[in-house]
């Protein structure tokens, strides 16, 4: 037999062959499943990205996983605010537990519309807080805890209940509240922090862009809590906080040397003038050295009716502050939640009770949460939250300038002849119910009987509620779909009893008003979200599309007595004359469209693009339809570039938006007669949150009350131009975010610019054209402006003992770019180029050298124009909060303050006016005071006077123009003390102060007890902390620290306000 002869190519196909399948069968391809879990909390992560090789999954709500991946290759999770996990791929069933990222350089931001993203890819400014951060030492409202905690905010504090503080966001107004992604209507009183988990604040228009023309200052973003991050799958928290506000940090200095009346002379008739000097009174009178003098409590001769003389002594040191009681802030928190596969559910409820410093005052809150979400399946999910907020009052004050107000009665223009103390039984004999005691009767009152006859009443109900409905159409698409509401109704009433007699209702017959509020507001959004596996090992993209319909309703009405005809009868059936009311009624709807895309660029880049058109009914018809479009760039270099080993992180970031306002055709705030004038003579009106059109613009009659409570109708004289629109603000903004030295040195740094214009400008016309103004767009502002926080660990040592400090930083300015055509002054006073917010006062004339020059009369010449004093705004606010930590104790302290711009002190203006102030006794002026008593001119003021030639005074700037024909010589001219006061504080000058200060703001001192005890205990948890607030203020001068800068962030002068007291407490918080 021939045996056949072997072909080489043959073996060496067959060789390959072989080959081929051992490698198959060594790279044998698996479909591999699984459940993605909180290493601590075991519950389901959504949302993470599960790569093998090129192929990439996305794991359902239920945390379940599938994807094909050979054996023996890496598979990568990653999900934002995890740690990256990796494993080899042994078999096809693999259960991953990720662990929180413990770097905040991958912390979860929560963004507009409640988008979650990792903040390393933002290319826009944020800022968190920790809602843990704001439970302990409380303030009286929430977000007045914000204060000093976010670069670039600044919380203009607000002491009167029931008022909201004035939130200044890079020198904007931010009224924009968004609760889990969902705008609310907020007072900020309707907030319960221990419902929120954090902070976010967006600060500009690229971050907060989506949210439309509301979203054009930036917003305060709240995440509330959901679940329980507890491993049993449960938990109850108790938390309890008191204080006392006890001690005064400012408080007007008043002297109690000279009583009410007029150049040293007074005695009491009938304290409506029947007597000298005993009505509407200044504290100018006689000196107390116990002459006798006819007093409201002296002996009356019952033949004559005259009044004797009784000893003239300060019977009143300080009435205001034996007259002011400790307040009280107790907030009890109770919360149940429980976390399972299936769902998260919380159920929250708490009650704040703040006793007001000022008796018989006081604020009831209530706050009840709810909050849910349910996992149907893999695919379903559900988000539901409601949130009920009551606000109970019987009576708040009201401290506004006038005699409605008991800073105005005791310490402007009440004298010490009379004793707080003998106030309390406020009623004369016989005439209970009809009147009050009281040492005059023309202007003021009794504080006792202000503050349990005359009161206000404020009863709030609030709820905002939202339900969200997400379904996974497959690993790259979801749907989403949200309706939300936010709606209140409150009713404030005034009772005013007889003998009442503020400003326009001087016959002391009483009043009862009604103020009746109720808004409704509804949200609906579809969305489709859509994220793509990795394109050619390099792009990523990912974001939404959707609508959102926005709808408006609000109604409120405004009913006034005309004077009472039974005393203590409060209802509109009881009105001595015709009833006066008032209605209103509004409505509008927002039709929005709206997207998102973010593109990565590998490691290179992150890039995001976003846009919203607005249909805005409140808009003409022609003009009502707006495009916001933003854009926002980060890229962080460490990723691909080789820095210095120091540098642990660096990221650069740029942003672009253009967003257009509402303008004046819509407003945050409504008072309690829209578009006519409120109808009271004294106090403020409510001012309460809005966010509806103000049919300013529109061509319609107002009507309203006229003389002698006749009804009138006019037709409006503005008229507006047809293409007049809201401004646009365009939007450019820098930053750089940064650590170094094993990330325990960090610093965001944003540099921003924001170009708004051109406004609405109103512009005198002709009254021959049968109105007196025209509305166009005119004037163009830029604000430039920088924030920066730094974060440190101090001390960070391995024996327990850390410290840990943040700074932050900010500032703005704002100048006029543009004016409207035709004018190259705006107001007399500001050109392009000048500051917004440039204060200008008149002021005392004065010699070249600056020696003031006075009047025949012996007192100061005024400049007939205002001059330049500076500016309103601060040139820098900060805030520096340390921490810290030695084993189981925790000590917080905060540090804030503003430096530059200045203000009017009103209070001291008047104090010196009214003859209250300390310094009318001190000095020089004491001296002339007991002279001015004695009848006797004898007051030199200080400066010159024209000894020849007449001052001419340039028409433009007021200045004075021919000095080198005015010769001076020593004033010598001696006047009544009080004349030349009256005179010199006529005019802001002598008042004028820096709004610099300085405040220890919070001090904290935690201890959390050992698990040794607490084990034994039926608590999983407990911690105890002593609080303390506004310790210290300092401020550069002494003679101003009787006014509370906090309240006046950009304000130039300031009204009365409740006094700032010092707060003292204990917060406790248990586990079970």
């Amino acid at each position: 037999m021939k045996q056949s002869k072997r072909n080489p190519f043959r073996l060496l196909i067959l060789a390959c062959t072989f080959l081929c399948v051992a490698f198959q069968s060594n790279a044998q391809t698996l479909t591999v499943s699984g459940k993605i879990t909180d290493a601590v909390t075991q519950k389901a992560i959504e949302g993470a990205t599960i790569t093998a090789g090129k192929l990439n999954a996305i794991s359902a709500a239920n945390g379940t996983y599938t994807i094909k991946a050979d054996k023996g290759t890496k598979l990568v999770v990653a999900s934002v605010g995890y740690q990256n996990f990796s494993v080899t791929v042994n078999a096809a069933t693999l259960d991953i537990k990720l662990a929180a990222s413990t770097d905040n350089l991958e912390d979860v931001v929560v963004t507009a519309l409640g988008v979650k993203k990792e903040k390393r890819k933002l290319g826009y400014s944020t800022q968190d807080i920790k809602g843990s951060d704001l439970v302990k030492a409380r303030e009286v409202n929430p977000i007045n805890g914000l204060i000093g905690k976010v670069a670039g905010l600044t919380v203009g504090i607000n002491q009167e209940l029931l008022r909201a503080p004035n939130l200044v966001l890079r020198g904007g107004r931010v009224n924009l509240i968004v609760v889990d992604g969902v705008p609310i209507n907020s007072d900020t009183w309707n907030i319960s922090p221990d419902d929120i988990e954090s902070y976010n604040v967006l600060k500009g228009p690229v971050a907060s862009a989506l949210y439309g023309y509301r979203g054009q200052n930036g917003a305060i973003i709240i995440n509330t809590k959901k679940g329980t991050k507890d491993k049993r799958g449960f938990s109850v928290e108790f938390n309890s906080s008191t204080q006392v506000q006890k001690g005064f940090i400012a408080l007007p200095k008043t002297q109690d040397e000279y009583g009410p009346g007029d150049h040293g002379r007074y005695a009491f008739g009938d304290g409506l003038g029947g007597g000298t000097n005993d009505a509407d009174y200044d504290v100018w009178g006689p000196k107390f050295e116990g002459q006798l003098i006819p007093q409201y409590d002296s002996p009356v001769d019952p033949v004559t009716g005259k009044r004797s003389g009784t000893p003239w002594v300060a019977r009143g040191k300080d009435n205001l502050k034996r007259f002011i009681e400790a307040g009280v802030l107790n907030t009890t928190n109770i919360a149940v939640a429980s976390s399972t596969e299936k769902a998260d559910l919380r159920f929250s409820v708490g009650n704040t009770y703040n006793k007001g410093i000022i008796p018989n005052t006081g604020l009831n809150t209530t706050n009840i949460n709810l909050a849910s979400t349910l996992r149907f399946n893999s695919k379903l999910t559900l988000d539901a939250n409601i949130n009920y907020n009551k606000q109970f009052s019987d009576n708040f004050p009201d401290v506004d300038y006038g005699p409605n107000s008991v800073i105005y009665n005791i310490t402007i223009w009440g004298g010490a002849d009379w004793n707080i103390d003998d106030m309390r039984n406020y009623w004369q004999p016989g005439k209970e119910g009809v009147q009050s005691i009281y040492a005059e009767y023309q202007r003021y009152h009794n504080p006792y009987f202000m503050s349990y006859e005359w009161t206000r009443g404020h009863y709030k109900n609030d709820i905002y509620a939202y339900t969200s409905l997400k379904y996974k159409v497959n690993p790259f698409v979801d749907l989403f779909a949200r309706t939300s509401v936010t709606t209140y109704d409150v009713l404030r009433n005034e009772k005013m009893p007889f003998s009442a007699h503020p400003y326009g209702r001087e016959e002391n017959k009483g009043d009862y008003r009604e103020d009746r509020r109720s808004l409704f507001e509804s949200n609906s959004e579809l969305r489709a979200d859509f994220k793509t596996p990795v394109v050619a090992n390099f792009f990523k993209a990912s974001g939404f599309a959707g609508a959102n319909f926005r709808t408006f309703n609000y109604n409120s009405s405004f009913t006034t007595t005309n004077y009472l005809n039974v005393p203590n009868v409060y209802t509109f059936a009881n009105s001595r004359n015709p009833v006066i009311a008032y209605n209103f009624g509004s409505d509008m709807r927002v039709n929005s469209l709206l997207y998102s895309v973010d593109l990565e660029g590998g490691k290179y880049f992150n890039l995001n693009v976003t846009g919203r058109t607005d249909k805005l009914s409140a808009l003409k018809k022609d003009n009502n339809t707006f495009f916001y479009p933003s854009l926002n760039l980060s890229t962080v270099l460490n990723d691909y570039v080789s820095l210095p080993s120091q540098i642990n992180y660096l990221k650069l970031r740029a942003s672009y938006a253009k967003v257009r306002g509402g303008g004046s055709f819509v407003s945050d705030y409504i008072g309690a007669t829209p578009n006519n004038a409120f109808p009271l003579g004294y106090g403020q009106q409510y001012s309460s949150t809005y966010g509806g059109p103000t049919y300013t613009y529109a061509d319609v009659y107002s009507t309203g009350i006229g003389y002698n409570n006749t009804t009138q109708a006019s037709f409006t004289n503005t008229l507006v131009d047809a293409n007049v629109q809201p401004d646009d603000r365009t939007s450019f903004e820098f930053g750089v975010e940064a650590k170094a030295f094993n990330n325990r040195v960090g610093i965001e740094a944003s540099y921003y610019q924001y170009t708004d214009g051109p406004q609405i400008f109103s512009k005198s016309i002709s009254q021959t054209s049968g109105y007196a103004s025209y509305v166009v767009n005119g004037t163009k502002t830029q604000r430039t402006g920088w924030d920066v926080t730094i974060n440190g660990a101090v001390i960070k040592s391995t024996k327990g003992v850390s410290w840990d400090a943040t700074l932050n930083l900010g500032a703005f300015t704002n100048k006029f770019k543009e004016l409207p055509s035709g004018l190259s002054i705006l107001n007399n006073f500001y050109k392009v180029g000048s500051r917004t917010d440039e204060v200008w006062f008149r002021m005392m004339a004065r010699t070249p050298d600056g020696q003031l020059i006075n009047d025949a009369g012996g007192r100061p010449i005024y400049l007939p124009v205002a001059q330049y004093v500076g500016n309103s705004n601060p040139d820098l606010v900060w805030g520096l909060n340390n921490k810290l930590t030695y084993k189981a104790f925790t000590f917080n302290f905060q540090i804030d303050g503003r430096l530059g711009g200045v203000m009017e002190d009103y209070v001291r203006k008047k104090t010196f006016q009214g003859g209250r102030h300390i310094e009318t006794v001190q000095g020089a002026m004491g001296e002339a005071r007991y002279q001015d008593y004695k009848g006797v001119k004898s007051y030199v003021g200080e400066g010159v006077v024209v000894a020849s030639g007449t001052p001419v005074f340039d028409p433009v700037t007021g200045r004075i123009t021919n000095y080198n024909q005015l010769t001076f010589a020593p004033n010598t001219t001696k006047t009544f003390i009080q004349d030349y006061i009256s005179r010199v504080h006529g005019n802001p000058e002598p008042n004028i102060m820096s709004k610099t200060y300085m405040k220890l703001r919070e001090v904290m001192l935690t201890y959390e007890l050992p698990q040794a005890m607490v084990q034994k205990s039926i608590f999983k948890k407990a911690t105890v902390s002593l609080v303390a607030r506004n310790l210290l203020y300092w401020m550069p001068d002494t003679r101003f620290n009787d006014v509370d800068i906090d309240q006046y962030p950009g304000e130039s002068s300031i009204g009365l306000q409740t006094p700032t007291t010092r707060s003292y407490g204990i917060n406790i918080n248990f586990i079970f």
